[in-house]
């Protein structure tokens, strides 16, 4: 069982670690991106980010259960020695997804016009056409990332996220650069922008499917423990029962998301509020550039845990291996919690001066919006791993439910928050934060009715709390101290120093109460590379 908990946590590790690496190759697009296009002057910036929300609500018709509901089925199959019915399961996948990703790449690209006008950004055209191949490409990467995590073998999909954000770094802040010198017009702009994800897509495609190419042929000769297979048609119709409602509650949030865009800037040009289209686009551009763009960072890291705890836990259900579905529960959830609870306090105590860092403009509203989502980092990393533990148990309906609930209180929230002149664009973070707790907490009640428990408060939730206590505390005495010392400007050199002070005494701090306060446990630190030596050097037992 220590094995398999390995396999589980080291292909949890590989995705992190890939997916840090993405952000921190996210990093170097979108800032300077921002800086070039963005800010209160450029709706340039606004007209990408509507553009990708159109985007991801198409792939999430046509895509988003596939990774997902594949895994599942080739982990259960792999599990029971039915390597036969793996190979069929895929090509069943491949058959029915991948016509559908071409469909909805055909429909997106006709119908940009339409679909701009839908979300109250007409201008955002170009860039919706720009986008709407990498529908197709993503098609074939799900394919293909469903098959090897359902195989607990993560660098496949490591390596096609890394492609893929290097597309959009080098050739999107290319031609998003010559736009700019070029004096494109902003719609212009967005398009050449976005263009650069739709490259990524396609190198991160080539590489799938050459790896595929290379798997097929290293495993040609398939040595079955048990020769069943179960027609196609059975499989296309587990496949498409699993993936549609996966589909259905992830579209909830994405079609959200959606509505989310048209939402802000049509309540922002409300008479009580009173922008411009202009002005409102600008606004929904700093959000989304800064506020959003980090609140996505450690939710990268957490999609790496719940994609692997997925496979995880459906094939240990299918062997009848209960304590290890236990274990791989606790060991997720308190990864979840010890992971971005500091990440939410560092948003909360933080957000302004590491906007200041980072960008020339825009930070003082960035910085309060970005510290308002601080209160939903938590709330939706354990949406994530909580809604991947339901459809591993084989209850894909319930995350259904509460997404849907989640959805109501945003739009509501979006409506009458945003319209509130006292509050306008913060109504956003506001609405997301009550959004993303309403879902965490119903999920959790159906994990503890399917499981009889949860894992236990105290190691789960009271240890990291204490230490993230500790580290705020940290935070707000260094930054009084080095502030009252040097009396830094905000955006100078000085600041930035204190920010970096600040940044790097919270993690000591909080590293240092997460050992002392034993929420950190041996076995957690052995699933590390080179885990023994670091487990011995902190003298964990």
């Amino acid at each position: 069982m220590q094995r398999k908990k390995q396999n589980f946590i080291q292909g949890a590790f590989i995705l992190m670690l890939a997916s840090l690496l993405v952000k921190v190759i996210g990093a170097f697009f979108q800032i300077p991106l921002l800086n070039m296009i963005g800010g209160k002057d450029s709706p340039a910036f606004g007209m990408f980010s509507a553009a990708y929300r159109v985007y991801t609500a198409m792939l999430m018709i046509s895509t988003v259960g596939v990774p997902a509901a594949l895994a599942k089925m080739v982990a259960e199959a792999t599990a029971r020695g039915r390597e036969h019915e793996v190979r069929r399961t895929v090509r069943v996948a491949g058959s029915i997804f991948i016509p559908l990703g071409a469909v909805c790449s055909v429909v997106l690209f006709l119908g940009a016009g339409t679909f701009a006008s839908w979300i109250k950004s007409a201008d955002s055209r170009l860039a919706v056409m720009a986008i709407a191949p990498s529908v197709l490409m993503v098609a074939v990467l799900a394919v293909f990332r469903g098959y090897y995590q359902g195989r607990s073998n993560m660098v496949p999909t490591a390596v096609s996220q890394v492609i893929e954000s290097l597309g959009k770094l080098f050739i999107g802040l290319g031609l998003a650069y010559y736009a700019v010198q070029h004096n494109f017009s902003d719609q212009a702009v967005a398009a050449m922008t976005v263009l650069g994800v739709t490259i990524g897509e396609v190198a991160a495609a080539v590489y799938m499917l050459i790896q595929g190419a290379i798997t097929h042929r290293s495993s040609s000769a398939v040595h079955a423990l048990d020769d069943s297979v179960r027609p196609a048609g059975q499989l296309a119709k587990t496949l498409l029962s699993l993936s549609i409602p996966i589909t259905i509650s992830s579209a909830v949030m994405s079609l959200t998301d959606l509505i989310d865009v048209a939402l802000i800037s049509t309540r922002l040009q409300s008479p009580a509020v009173g922008m411009t289209a202009r002005e409102a686009m600008s606004t929904y551009g700093i959000y989304t550039g800064q506020a959003i763009n980090f609140f996505n960072l450690p939710q990268t890291l957490i999609t790496a845990l719940a994609v692997s705890v997925l496979p995880t836990i459906a094939s240990a259900r299918a062997a009848g291996n209960h304590a290890k579905v236990s274990k791989t529960l606790g060991t997720t959830l308190r990864m979840t919690v010890i992971i971005t609870l500091p990440a939410g306090a560092g948003f909360i105590m933080l957000a302004g001066p590491i906007l200041r860092m980072l960008y020339s403009q825009g930070t003082e509203l960035g910085g309060v919006l970005m510290g308002l989502l601080g209160f939903a980092v938590p709330a939706a990393a354990l949406v994530a791993v909580t809604n991947s533990t339901l459809q591993a148990f084989g209850r894909i309906d319930l995350p259904l439910v509460s997404m849907f609930a989640g959805a109501v209180v945003k739009m509501l929230g979006d409506y009458f928050l945003i319209g509130n002149p006292a509050l306008n664009i913060m109504g956003a973070p506001i609405s997301t934060a009550l959004c993303y707790w309403l879902i965490a907490v119903i999920n959790l009640f159906h994990i503890r009715r399917l499981t009889g428990s949860l894992p236990p408060i105290g190691k789960t939730v009271c240890r990291p709390l204490a230490a993230t206590i500790g580290m705020s505390a940290a935070i707000f005495i260094v930054q009084r101290v080095l502030n009252g010392a040097l009396s830094a400007a905000p955006g100078t050199m000085p600041d930035k120093l204190i920010t970096l002070a600040c940044i790097g005494v919270a993690v000591a701090v909080y590293a240092v109460l997460l050992l002392a306060l034993g929420a950190v446990e041996r076995d957690d630190v052995l699933l590390l590379p080179k885990g023994e030596k670091i487990a011995d050097i902190l003298h964990l037992k």
